[in-house]
């Protein structure tokens, strides 16, 4: 029985830990208010608390700071519970806003601390700060936000936000509003998100847009990490649009004027020309010449025993146009210019 009454009175107390309980003042002494709360033993709350000393009868709110004291007391205070009825109102206001403003104060484990302009501390997840993962936390140390109230746990009395979906939901409405007027054959203006080795991912007013590698130059020689990097503003030519999955399919090159329009005239047999090597074959080299055109020299045609170095210019001459591969074949001339 005694086992039963103290689980009992545990429960009792966990349920009521942190909660605002109104009580009833019993008695009144010069350095202590002693207020029945419905317990097993009445509880005391120092009267220093009190702005006004309190009259025996008056009921006051309080928490349960302490279960006992030594003295056989819970310990109670007026002071907390004018905090937690200040955090579940401010907590009212945020919850019924929904979107929120503060200020990024301290970096915890998984996320950060945010103070937002009512005074509240709130939990922002690290992967809730941005629609792409951050690379560099403490950057984001005294930074102005705004987010989305995505949880408020009033027994724990947490709060977490989202920062991601605000983004998220913006770039939603951004992104059918662009897909409502975008066209193909459009030139936009975009902001690279990714660069990765088949392409250049780009952002066009919230449509997630590609420009394989064999849309980025007409030569088809040049690297995606060559043309761009994250964040770049960047124009690209609408050469798809695939509303079912609400993408873009992009090119850079069709922005440019087509160099093989012109490469009977600018690459005539027997011309000598200069060009880079950026890259080899079982079969040869492949050379960067003026104006975006792929040259190739093939292995065979070069004298025993000789490698061109990648990245090094060489002089060559013009063998022949293969314009169904859309490339100038070419023969090392055995200079190189220094």
């Amino acid at each position: 029985m005694e086992n039963e009454f103290a689980r009992l009175l545990e429960e009792s107390f966990n349920r009521l830990s942190g909660e605002v309980i109104v009580g009833k003042v019993v008695k009144v002494t010069k350095h202590e208010v002693f207020v029945d709360f419905g317990w097993k033993s009445e509880g005391v709350v120092p009267i220093k608390e009190f702005e006004e000393v309190p009259k025996v009868g008056d009921e006051v709110e309080v928490c349960i700071v302490e279960r006992e004291t030594d003295e056989g007391y819970a310990l109670l205070s007026v002071n907390c519970a004018k905090n937690v009825k200040r955090w579940f109102d401010s907590a009212k206001e945020v919850e019924e806003k929904g979107v929120v403003k503060g200020v990024i104060k301290q970096k915890v484990r998984g996320g950060f601390k945010v103070k937002l302009d009512n005074g509240l501390m709130v939990f922002l997840p690290l992967s809730q700060v941005d629609i792409m993962p951050i690379s560099k936390p403490d950057e984001w140390l005294e930074r102005e936000i705004t987010a989305k109230v995505i949880s408020v746990d009033k027994k724990r009395k947490s709060i977490v936000i989202s920062r991601r979906k605000l983004l998220e939901e913006e770039r939603s409405k951004k992104r059918k509003e662009t897909l409502k007027n975008i066209k193909e054959g459009d030139i936009v203006e975009g902001i690279v998100k990714n660069v990765v080795d088949f392409g250049i991912f780009v952002d066009v007013d919230g449509v997630d847009g590609l420009v394989h590698k064999s849309d980025i130059s007409w030569s088809g020689l040049k690297s995606p990490f060559d043309c761009a990097k994250i964040g770049d503003r960047i124009k690209v030519k609408v050469r798809k649009i695939e509303k079912d999955k609400e993408r873009l399919v992009l090119s850079i090159k069709d922005i440019m004027e087509n160099p093989w329009e012109s490469v009977k005239e600018k690459y005539k047999s027997g011309k000598v020309i200069e060009g880079v090597v950026v890259r080899e074959d079982k079969s040869g080299y492949w050379i960067e010449l003026p104006d975006d055109i792929a040259g190739y020299d093939p292995a065979n045609t070069l004298p025993k025993g000789i490698k061109l170095k990648y990245h090094h210019r060489y002089k060559f001459v013009v063998d022949s146009i293969d314009e169904k591969k859309r490339r100038v074949i070419l023969k090392w001339q055995g200079e190189r210019r220094k």
